[in-house]
């Protein structure tokens, strides 16, 4: 069974559905790079099954579609609320749900992707990519923090320091912005994988991808609250980075 996650946030940062567009498309070509087979025929999330409309992958195309799929009222505070998913017989389903260009100083923009099968299980090589998987998404969407974690991993982070959704933590891997990684000590463990803007995506994973252990995570996460690497954005808050 596959049930992991790779998440992005950060704070207020208006931009119009056409600038969302451009970091949509980025950010699924990335996406593509690195697995071309799982994340390629995205859908529209109108429906559920294979007949749910084929999303445009051109930036005209994509920026309609953000608008027509949350004609809310309050998309100009809060941000465009817009998804898309995609499904290859025998490999994960991928899902990518985008809350992004809003202003309200206290509703954090963020970009989760989730990967579910009940058929693959960890081994399948996507897995161990999945940190390059969070570099990408930090770098397409400029991101103020992100993770990437499995669902138990990141029930034990959350119980062991009373997070919220939105808290930043460190799962197998953490993506820091720049304001966060300077606060990185030297010797913390993991590897290191650059990110545009400045920032850095630290991975804790095994030499072939494995998953690091909880004692090891939570470690890590123990160490880089005691820095402020983890600190929150303060509220209300008045930037999109740390």
């Amino acid at each position: 069974m596959i049930n992991v996650t790779v998440r992005g946030f950060w704070g207020p940062r208006k931009e119009s559905p056409r600038e969302l567009a451009d970091r949509w498309l980025d950010f699924l070509g990335r996406l593509r790079e690195l697995d071309e087979e799982v994340f390629s025929d995205w859908r529209e999330v109108a429906g559920t099954g294979p007949g749910s409309p084929r999303a445009a992958l051109d930036p005209e195309g994509f920026a309609a579609y953000i608008v027509r799929s949350d004609p809310d009222l309050d998309a100009y505070p809060v941000g465009y609320r817009t998804s898309v998913w995609t499904r290859r017989e025998g490999r994960p389903k991928a899902e990518i749900g985008v809350s992004a260009g809003g202003v309200a100083d206290g509703v954090p923009q963020s970009v989760v992707l989730k990967l579910r099968s009940g058929e693959a299980d960890e081994n399948d090589p996507l897995i161990g990519r999945l940190p390059h998987a969070l570099a990408a998404l930090a770098d397409a969407w400029d991101t103020d923090w992100g993770d990437f974690a499995d669902r138990a991993l990141m029930s034990a982070v959350r119980d062991a320091f009373g997070l919220d959704n939105s808290s930043p933590r460190c799962g197998r891997a953490v993506h820091l912005s720049a304001g966060r990684a300077a606060l990185v000590p030297g010797d913390l463990p993991g590897r290191r994988l650059p990110v545009a803007h400045g920032g850095v995506v630290v991975d804790l994973s095994g030499p072939d991808g494995e998953a690091p252990g909880t004692d090891l995570v939570l470690s890590v996460n123990e160490t880089l609250r005691g820095t402020g690497a983890l600190a929150p954005l303060p509220l209300p808050m008045d930037r999109p980075k740390f």
